[in-house]
């Protein structure tokens, strides 16, 4: 399995690339913003994507969903529905997103979900707190861990719908997964969960509840 990551968008998003299966076909998780580079990545890659698979439904993970259905409109979009909101727009920070609802044609995502895309098995840990509806995918040994796991840190829960408690518990079992795994967040860089379960003081909490 490869992996490649694009740091994209005002907030230096994390993109990932997933691909090693079939042969020209990948899978993207969280295409965050500026589809025309992400569009120049693949061509060069020779791949093209089968499916978006998105930790949460923050408009900063997602932008780049318009630009990608352009070039393929019945590119399907997994995401949990707790992250699915009935508005199709939202302010922030004096802008306009569009939220996850505004891309339509959306697959539910729910935990131990395994999916089977381009060659290679996601399965689906539902880890809420960051969002109610943040998902982890595992791939192999690898974890992509949204805005959940950092590097040395956690995801805010302070946004609408973050919640402390679900967030340690989501800690939680992450720590308790058996073996190590290679954490690729949301933000930052990748590191292991046998690292953050020896020098992250969240997840380190967390494992003793």
């Amino acid at each position: 399995m490869e992996i490649r990551c694009m740091v994209a968008g005002d907030f230096f998003t994390n993109c990932y690339v997933v691909w090693g299966g079939a042969a020209g076909q990948a899978v993207l998780i969280d295409p965050a913003d500026d589809a025309s580079a992400l569009l120049e990545l693949l061509d060069g890659l020779g791949l093209v994507p089968q499916a978006v698979l998105l930790t949460h439904g923050h408009y900063d993970h997602i932008l780049a969903v318009p630009g990608l259905r352009e070039r393929w409109p019945s590119l399907p979009v997994w995401c949990h529905p707790l992250d699915v909101p009935q508005a199709l727009t939202e302010r922030d920070m004096g802008r306009t997103y569009p939220t996850v609802a505004a891309f339509g044609s959306l697959r539910p995502l729910a935990q131990g979900q395994e999916l089977n895309l381009a060659g290679l098995t996601f399965r689906v840990l539902h880890t809420p707190g960051h969002t109610p509806g943040s998902v982890t995918f595992q791939a192999g040994d690898a974890l992509f861990t949204g805005d959940t796991l950092f590097r040395g840190s956690i995801g805010r829960t302070d946004f609408a719908g973050g919640n402390d408690a679900q967030m340690a518990g989501s800690l939680a079992r992450l720590a308790a997964l058996e073996g190590d795994f290679r954490i690729f967040p949301g933000h930052q860089g990748a590191t292991t969960l046998e690292e953050e379960r020896r020098r992250n003081p969240w997840l380190r909490a967390a494992a003793k509840l």
